[in-house]
């Protein structure tokens, strides 16, 4: 199986269950790792094969910005969820999110989860 690797894309998008979280967007980054059978672009060299990296991020950032989850495990899933319903290419999605400005002492909460096409 293929991979093709998206790492530190930022989203602006509400996100959290503090008050303080529900007034205006926080910017996460998100890491994507897309799995499937990626042969065919390898052969062929037409975009129209392949995965569109830039229509991925779009779909991640549109989908995130237009949300507001109180818990990430709820927009991860809904984002992975959204790339596999829009892309047919894609069998397997691991997404991580970083939320640095998270409400804990830690540098930065991040949650990483696993989606395949069912």
């Amino acid at each position: 199986m293929d991979r093709i690797i998206l790492k530190g894309l930022p989203v602006g998008c509400v996100i959290g269950t503090f008050p303080a979280e529900r007034t205006a967007p926080q910017t996460l980054f998100f890491d994507l790792e897309l799995y499937g059978d990626f042969s065919r672009a390898g052969r062929t060299d037409d975009l129209n094969d392949a995965v569109d990296y830039t229509a991925v991020e779009r779909c991640v950032k549109d989908y995130a910005a237009g949300t507001s989850f109180h818990l990430l495990e709820r927009l991860a899933y809904a984002c992975a969820g959204k790339l596999l319903e829009h892309f047919p290419l894609l069998d397997r999605i691991t997404l991580r999110i970083r939320k640095p400005d998270a409400p804990v002492e830690s540098d930065c909460v991040e949650l990483e989860i696993t989606l395949a096409r069912s």
